[in-house]
Order: C-alpha cells, then sequence, then structure tokens
C-alpha cells in the first residue's frame, strides 16, 4: 500500500517552524508526524503545545514522544479530527488520484476526504496532498496559520488551479517559496514549494526562492513575481531529468578504433551526430572503445598495446592529464562505462536542434549529452522536441564559430519544461503518439503539433517565429 510518505530534512523543518509568527503557548498540530521531525522541532525551539496524528502504526509505534507534557500523539486518520487549532504543519503524504481507494484498509476512501472537505469545491482528480491542506484549513482558526511543504505541480493544471481558488476563498498565501534542492531524506525527484497561510486573511503573496546547498545550508532570496507565475508549472529540466556528458577518454586515438583483434574489453559507441539520422539512434553507425576497468585481466596483445600507447603519450608530452597518471605509475587507460541513457543530445549543434531516442541503447562519446528520468521516454522526447525548449537553447547556447551553437551542460540544465505530472492524461497520450510518429518519419510537421499542444502549459504562442529568427540571426552572422 502506497502512504505516500517522504520524510523532511531537521534543516527545512526548523526554517517551516521559524515561519510561525503565533503567540505564546499556541496549539498547533501535525497531521501526519512520520518520522516526527516537526515535533522535535516545535518542541525545541518554541513554547507551543504540539498535537501529532499519523495513520501508519509503524510510525506511530516506533516514533517515541519526547515531552508527554507538551506533546499529545494519536494513532488514527487526521480526517477524523474536528479540534481547531492555531497552526498547522506538515509534509502531506503524496498519492495520485487513481491510488486513493487502495486506502479503504485504513478506513480511507475517495469519497470520504471529498465529504471532509466541507462545502470546499475539489476535484475528483486531486491529489491527497490537496485534500490535507483543504482539511486543514477547516482545521484553523481565523487567523491561524499553516506552514506546508509539498510539490509545486499543481500550479497549472484546471485541478491545481480549481485547488487555489478554494484556498483563496478562506484566506491568504502570505509565503511561497520555490525549492531547489533536496529537501527530503532520500532525495526523491520532485519539485517543491513550502507555502505559509494565513486563515482569513486578505494581501499579498511573497514569493521566494530557496536553494539548498550539499552540506544543507539555506540561501533564500526574495524573487520578482510575474504575473503568471502561481499558474506556471514550468520546472527546470535538472530538477526531473539526470543530465550528464558522455565518455572522455583524453585521447581518442588510443582509445576509439583501437587496432586490436582482442575483443574481449571492446564495447559499441556513438561518436558523432552523422552516424545517425532523424530522431532515433536506431541502426546508427558506432565506432568501437577499448574500455577497461579496475580488475579486468588484459591480454599479452593489449598490454603490448598499453605500452605502445603510454611511450606516445611519454615522447609527446599529451594528453598531460594521461602523462601524469604514467608519470606517477598509475593505470592511465581506466574508462568507466556508465549506463545508457534515453535520449541524447548533441554538445554542439548548428541547423537542427534535435534531442534523439536512444532506441539502440548506445553508449556515448563526451560530444553528447545523456539524458534519463524515471518519466516515459517518448513523453520526455516530447517536452524536449518543440519549438519552447529550441528558442531557450537559442538564448542559452554560446556561438562557437561557423554559426555553431555549443551548449553547456547547465544550460541544458537550465531547460523549462512542464512537469510531467501536471499534464492531462488526454496530453500525454497525443504527445506519446506524435513523438512516435516523429521517430518513425522525422517529420518536422509532428514538432509542429508537439508545440501546439503544450502552449497551454507555457501560457504563450508565437514561439516558432521566434526561434527561426534567433536562429537565422545566428547563420546570419557566418555566412
Amino acid at each position: 500500500m502506497n502512504l505516500g510518505q517522504v520524510y523532511t530534512k531537521r534543516v527545512i523543518a526548523d526554517f517551516m517552524v521559524g515561519l510561525f509568527s503565533l503567540g505564546s503557548k499556541s496549539k498547533v498540530l501535525d497531521p501526519c508526524f512520520g518520522h516526527g521531525v516537526f515535533i522535535h522541532s516545535l518542541l525545541d525551539t518554541t513554547d507551543f503545545h504540539v498535537d501529532g496524528v499519523e495513520i501508519d502504526v509503524d510510525s506511530y509505534t516506533l516514533f517515541e514522544n519526547p515531552n508527554p507534557e507538551r506533546c499529545g500523539l494519536k494513532n488514527g486518520d487526521f480526517f477524523d479530527v474536528e479540534e481547531i487549532y492555531d497552526g498547522i504543519i506538515m509534509n502531506p503524504p503524496y498519492v495520485r488520484q487513481e491510488e486513493l481507494n487502495d486506502l479503504k484498509p485504513l478506513g480511507v476512501s475517495k469519497q470520504k476526504l471529498q465529504s471532509s472537505c466541507g462545502l470546499m469545491t475539489i476535484s475528483t482528480k486531486a491529489n491527497l496532498y490537496m485534500y490535507f491542506i483543504l482539511r486543514a484549513i477547516l482545521q484553523l482558526r481565523e487567523g491561524g496559520e499553516m506552514i506546508v511543504i509539498f510539490p509545486n505541480s499543481w500550479t497549472n493544471t484546471p485541478v491545481g488551479r480549481q485547488f487555489y481558488e478554494q484556498m483563496r476563498l478562506h484566506g491568504c498565501i502570505t509565503d511561497f517559496i520555490n525549492v531547489e534542492g533536496e529537501a527530503f531524506e532520500e532525495s526523491p525527484m520532485v519539485d517543491v514549494c513550502i507555502m505559509k497561510y494565513v486563515k482569513g486573511m486578505r494581501g499579498k503573496t511573497h514569493y521566494q526562492t530557496m536553494r539548498i546547498t550539499q552540506d544543507d545550508r539555506l540561501l533564500v532570496e526574495t524573487v520578482e513575481q510575474q504575473k503568471n507565475e502561481m499558474s506556471s508549472n514550468l520546472v527546470r529540466l535538472r530538477s526531473i531529468a539526470n543530465i550528464r556528458r558522455g565518455i572522455t577518454t583524453g585521447a581518442n586515438m588510443f582509445f576509439v578504433n583501437p587496432p586490436l583483434f582482442t575483443q574481449n574489453h571492446i564495447v559499441n559507441i556513438l561518436s558523432s551526430p552523422k552516424d545517425f539520422t532523424g530522431y532515433t539512434t536506431k541502426h546508427c553507425r558506432q565506432d568501437k572503445l577499448l574500455a577497461i576497468k579496475s580488475g579486468d585481466n588484459l591480454s599479452e596483445e593489449e598490454v603490448t598495446y598499453l605500452d605502445n600507447s603510454a611511450s606516445v603519450i611519454m615522447k609527446e608530452g599529451k594528453p598531460l592529464t594521461l602523462k601524469t597518471l604514467i608519470d606517477a605509475a598509475q593505470p592511465w587507460y581506466y574508462i568507466t562505462v556508465p549506463e545508457t541513457a534515453q535520449i541524447v543530445f548533441p554538445y554542439i549543434v548548428r541547423n537542427n536542434l534535435k534531442f534523439v531516442l536512444n532506441e539502440e541503447k548506445c553508449n556515448v562519446r563526451d560530444n553528447f549529452y545523456m539524458i534519463s528520468s524515471r518519466y516515459d521516454s517518448l513523453l520526455l522526447m516530447a517536452l524536449l522536441n518543440n519549438y519552447y525548449v529550441y528558442r531557450q537553447l537559442e538564448n542559452l547556447g554560446k556561438s562557437y564559430g561557423k554559426g555553431l551553437l555549443k551548449l553547456q551542460k547547465y544550460d541544458i540544465d537550465e531547460i523549462k519544461v512542464p512537469h510531467p505530472e501536471t499534464i492531462q492524461e488526454e496530453d500525454k497520450v497525443k504527445l506519446v503518439q506524435l513523438t512516435e510518429e516523429l521517430v518513425k518519419s522525422s517529420v518536422e510537421c509532428h514538432i509542429d503539433a508537439i508545440t501546439n499542444l503544450l502552449m497551454p502549459y507555457y501560457g504563450y504562442n508565437g514561439v516558432k517565429k521566434q526561434y527561426i529568427e534567433l536562429k537565422s540571426k545566428r547563420l546570419a552572422h557566418h555566412e
């Protein structure tokens, strides 16, 4: 049974608790306390009385109440709670609407969730966290405050817009913080926001961005709110996909297509965009890569070849990285072959920007980027092969002479795309179908169709014309 539990880091919990502006001795609820991170933070940093509810028997049993005088804990369903609170803080569970009825053994059903939100209008397609937030509003006194961390993929869907309007009817989002980095233990790949909500209040929202560094420092800055930001579901590609360069050898002349009869350590590798046609690596031409890793047993032929290659490197004094290893009597010829990626994209382009489906499961050289995610490959292809992304790439890339455009990894990281989970199911089906046709035919009318289908998610049109103008300007400098 999927309970949708992810656990908030303590540094984030402390930040969220610090957003409360409640009076002394206020009564605060965590309606899904899990491992108790908010309970500990509240007890350590405030004088509030704290209640906690947890439906999961295992989590409830494992958590020992740190202060029974100030903290009351209950194993039960938050949607059965009737008490009114000064404050509520939570990381609500993330369960898709299709799975809600799977929670019936715990006494939870979609019908119960709908009725628990009183007269609030909520879509039957709502995620469980939306029910938690709307129910929490009912459990707040007038002027009460709610602090919540939850996925921000809701912000540009019909369900999300309805959810937002219901919140606005009953109060104000005073603070909205987009979070970049790892807010949760075990780092699930999801974009999140932190929201402070005050019941019965009217006013403006203060927008910020929080970046979580690798050593868990929080860097928070105010951002200018764009008119449509609350209805924008665009996320950076790096938040939903893993992007990395292909295999670097340091000296292709020694490692690519080596003159060896022994094939024990030879793997196929895609070397150039010229080696495939269209939008797929299927039936592409591939080179051979000598890929030796630590612990491999080498044939006599391989040992001789490597000794001769080392002599050439020492004589020429380059590449310096390999020469340094040879000077230090270190193995200079080890190469790590990573898992293949769903999609590949050239490091340098000229006329045609295109992300390529890696149907052949090719290893690729470092003149390609490797892009993988937990989402469907064809859907990811559609999110990348459209004029919204192509226009961004023209703006992000750097001129490389002769009309070429060089794109660094940090450029690819910053591409903004609709979050896959905000895309309507019928749109997903169409996007996948269009991508299948694009891969089969390479006909660019499918790019137009994908772009048109994504237009509501980006919120503006005319992007193809903008892209063509940018591309023409780049190429015109070198004609």
